[in-house]
């Protein structure tokens, strides 16, 4: 596929709305509609992107717990189990953006990152988002997020509870529930 063009459709406070017109390998053109954190796309930018956020999958210090939340997602108007998660600040670099996420959404700190994977795509059936996943070791007393637009509740979960959770249906994000599936299948 090659990029012939690309249209600002929408633009929100966070998100942007696109189409762009992709030549097929047989000459036609497909439209193709995505969002994205970029405002300023053009078709010389597109696909240049650097990580928006962070996510964090954090264990316990011994190894025998993660860290999940409890949040309320606006745009499926349930309840999700999810890892921590957040935006990149201007200037920060992902164990920053991480050690500050994990506080402000948790209250817990990160004591030792054990790994920065690179960056992923966040939802690439729908949007160019890029993030950065860091496993990492956290400690401290949980509190609930203090933000009034976000209704976060963090605990600490074991195998079994996870196990419970998963075979219960519980909404998760995507990620959350294959790292999930997989630590208390294999691990």
């Amino acid at each position: 596929m090659k990029l012939k063009k690309l249209e600002k459709i929408y633009e929100g406070k966070f998100l942007t709305y696109y189409i762009a017109d992709f030549e097929t390998k047989l000459g036609h053109i497909k439209k193709y509609e995505f969002i994205s954190r970029d405002k300023n796309l053009d078709i010389n930018n597109f696909g240049k992107n650097k990580p928006a956020g962070v996510g964090m999958v954090c264990y316990s210090m011994d190894e025998k717990k993660v860290l999940l939340q409890q949040e309320f997602r606006l745009a499926t108007n349930h309840v999700v189990y999810n890892f921590p998660a957040g935006l990149i600040d201007e200037g920060e670099t992902a164990l920053e953006a991480a050690k500050r996420e994990i506080k402000e959404e948790t209250g817990v700190d990160l004591v030792e990152c054990i790994a920065i994977l690179s960056p992923s795509y966040a939802s690439q059936g729908t949007s160019d988002e890029l993030m950065q996943i860091v496993i990492c070791k956290c400690e401290g007393e949980i509190k609930d997020s203090t933000f009034e637009d976000e209704e976060i509740h963090a605990a600490w979960y074991t195998k079994e509870e996870i196990k419970k959770l998963l075979d219960e249906g519980a909404y998760m994000s995507v990620r959350t529930q294959m790292f999930l599936w997989q630590w208390v299948t294999y691990k």
